[in-house]
């Protein structure tokens, strides 16, 4: 018999395995109720998943789900692992029902999508969870969850347990440290008016957790607009940006700095403005407390060795994406697209690094955002000004 037939064979019989040994785990069927408030029953794991978000994406291959996913949206890009799948759906403004529907998912994975849209979803048999955690605890609840659904509940335990244990000891590490002042902007794409973190959901809490102050604690939401001004009168101590790896109009730590009136802030004077992996501290999955722990050690690196620090680029760009004596310079194709697009790439303000779960590679500039795709396998930089992307025939620019 041909090898590839045995093998083929042998990951028929190892996923009939994995499903009769799922069902012997858990009682079948099992109900369960979404954040949403919906109930949906289920007779077994379900083989065909649609995840409609990056951090379910990630949650489903983190509990051993992954080979059973037949479509992810656009911007799931982790663990390497989610590039693979064949069938990536555009999600904004909206994702096409018929699409999903010809899919023949057996279970749909949502975070924000329209109620609209997936009563449509519901209404066409097709099982649909909605997660949206507002907090902490909720999505480490939600992983939990999932991993009884996908016939994996001792996973599930297994990963939001270790959430749980690696928050507890992040707060009792930080037990009487001093608050700093400290500013989350979540979208600076008018810096006059940025959106900013508010006292509760993923941002807020993350910031108190971390033992930080949050400058706009008082605001009524978990998140708001503020004007350019206030932030200054509140003289953060700290200022962290969750847009600085945006795909559109990132703010790097330079351009804050050039801000009318930011000068004033302690922040600034001291170089304490810091760009962190968003994706980390909104994304509810697995590496949310990836996020919080980078983030502690970013307000508290004196309760935190070197060996556990952050994804984090300070603004004068020398750790931790720098070696020790290293200066900030393009690489990757990052040179050759900074060749053709002259001043209007700006210099390097952070030695360029590589996520390592998707292969991708930012290097934040005065002006912008360096891009490398490991998808893609092209450059590209993307600014208020515009996206160029590096082609076989040139570089090409998008408004």
């Amino acid at each position: 018999m041909p090898v590839r037939i045995i093998t083929a064979l042998a990951l028929v019989l190892s996923t009939m395995f994995s499903a009769a040994s799922a069902r012997a785990q858990q009682q079948w069927p099992l109900s369960v109720t979404d954040d949403s408030g919906v109930q949906t029953t289920f007779s077994g794991p379900p083989q065909r998943i649609v995840s409609l978000n990056p951090g379910h994406t990630e949650t489903v291959f983190a509990l051993g789900a992954g080979g059973r996913v037949v479509a992810v949206d656009s911007y799931s890009n982790y663990p390497a692992e989610a590039q693979q799948v064949g069938t990536r759906l555009t999600t904004y403004p909206t994702v096409s029902v018929e699409t999903v529907v010809s899919l023949k998912p057996d279970l749909v994975l949502s975070l924000v999508d329209s109620d609209d849209v997936l009563n449509q979803l519901r209404q066409q048999g097709i099982p649909v969870l909605k997660l949206f955690p507002k907090d902490f605890d909720a999505t480490a609840g939600d992983i939990e969850m999932l991993g009884r659904v996908l016939g994996a509940p001792d996973a599930g335990q297994r990963i939001a347990g270790d959430m749980r244990a690696r928050r507890d000891a992040v707060v009792q590490s930080l037990a009487g440290a001093e608050r700093p002042r400290v500013y989350l902007e979540i979208d600076g794409t008018d810096p006059t008016r940025p959106y900013v973190a508010g006292p509760n959901g993923y941002y807020g809490q993350l910031v108190d957790l971390a033992g930080g102050s949050n400058v706009f604690g008082d605001l009524p939401g978990d998140f708001g607009q503020v004007g350019s001004e206030s932030v200054v009168a509140r003289d953060p101590e700290l200022i962290v940006l969750a847009d600085s790896y945006s795909p559109f109009d990132p703010q790097t730590p330079a351009m804050v700095a050039a801000r009318p009136g930011w000068d004033q802030t302690t922040a600034v004077q001291n170089g304490e403005i810091y760009a962190v992996q968003e994706q980390l501290l909104s994304s509810p999955g697995p590496r949310l407390v990836d996020g919080l722990e980078g983030l502690a050690y970013l307000i508290h690196p004196d309760r935190f060795t070197a060996s556990g620090g952050p994804r984090l680029a300070p603004i004068n760009g020398q750790l931790p994406y720098c070696a020790p004596g290293q200066a900030p310079a393009f690489s990757f194709g990052f040179q050759v697209l900074a060749d053709s697009l002259g001043t209007e790439m700006g210099e390097p303000t952070e030695c360029a690094h590589a996520e390592v779960g998707s292969g991708d590679t930012y290097q934040q500039t005065t002006k912008g955002l360096a891009i490398y795709r490991h998808s893609d396998n092209t450059p590209s930089f993307v600014s208020a000004a515009g996206r160029w992307t590096l082609t076989q025939d040139g570089v090409v620019q998008e408004q």
